[in-house]
C-alpha cells in the first residue's frame, strides 16, 4: 500500500511539474485580423517575436496601392484610411516572422448624411426655422417643395460654419418638403 502512495505521489508531481511547465511557457496566439469601421480598416497583429513586419495593400487589379514597414514589432494596431480610394475589393498582406498572411477587404463608401433639421417656429403659423450643422465654407443648396413636388423656393447658399434661416410660407397651406445638399452631393430631405 506504501508502495501504491509513493508512485501516485511520484505520478502527481511529475504531472503536476509537466502541466505547470506548460501553463507557464504558453504558445502565443499569432497572426492577423481586420476590423472596418467606415472608411476606416484596422489591421491586428500579434506575432511570436520582435521582428520588421512589411504590411501592403493591393486594389482589385492587384496593383500596389500602398506599403509600409514596421520595425522591430511583435505586435500591433494600425488604422489604414481608405476613404481617398475607389470602392471595390482590396488584399492586404502582411509578411512578417510568421511567413506572408493575406486578408481580403470589400470597401464601400459609407453613406453620411448632413445633420440638418427643420422646426415650426413657436407661435408662427406656417414659418419654419431651417438648421444645418457644417464645418468650415461650404455652398449649400435648399429647395422647399410643397404638396405633389411642386417647387416653392431654390437657392444657393455659400455657409461659412453651421446655417440657420427662417422660412415663410404664409400663403400656403399644404405640406412643406426641405431639400438639403451640400457641394460633395450629400442631399438630406425633411418633411412636415
Amino acid at each position: 500500500m506504501k508502495k501504491s502512495l509513493s508512485i501516485v505521489a511520484a505520478l502527481m508531481i511529475f504531472s503536476s511539474t509537466l502541466f505547470a511547465g506548460i501553463i507557464d511557457n504558453p504558445n502565443a496566439a499569432t497572426g492577423m485580423a481586420i476590423m472596418k469601421n467606415g472608411s476606416t480598416i484596422k489591421l491586428f497583429y500579434k506575432g511570436t517575436k520582435q521582428a520588421d513586419v512589411k504590411v501592403s495593400i493591393y486594389n482589385a487589379t492587384n496593383s500596389l496601392v500602398y506599403s509600409e514597414t514596421i520595425k522591430n514589432v511583435d505586435g500591433f494596431v494600425r488604422p489604414y484610411n481608405f476613404s481617398n480610394l475607389a470602392e471595390g475589393e482590396y488584399s492586404i498582406e502582411l509578411i512578417g516572422d510568421n511567413g506572408r498572411q493575406i486578408e481580403r477587404v470589400s470597401y464601400k463608401l459609407g453613406k453620411v448624411e448632413k445633420l440638418a433639421n427643420v422646426l415650426h417656429v413657436a407661435g408662427e403659423r406656417n414659418k419654419y426655422i431651417l438648421t444645418v450643422a457644417n464645418k468650415g465654407q461650404d455652398v449649400l443648396t435648399v429647395k422647399i417643395y410643397g404638396d405633389k413636388g411642386t417647387l416653392l423656393y431654390s437657392k444657393v447658399e455659400n455657409v461659412d460654419g453651421d446655417f440657420a434661416q427662417v422660412y415663410n410660407f404664409e400663403q400656403y397651406a399644404g405640406s412643406i418638403t426641405f431639400e438639403v445638399s451640400d457641394s460633395k452631393g450629400v442631399t438630406k430631405s425633411l418633411s412636415l
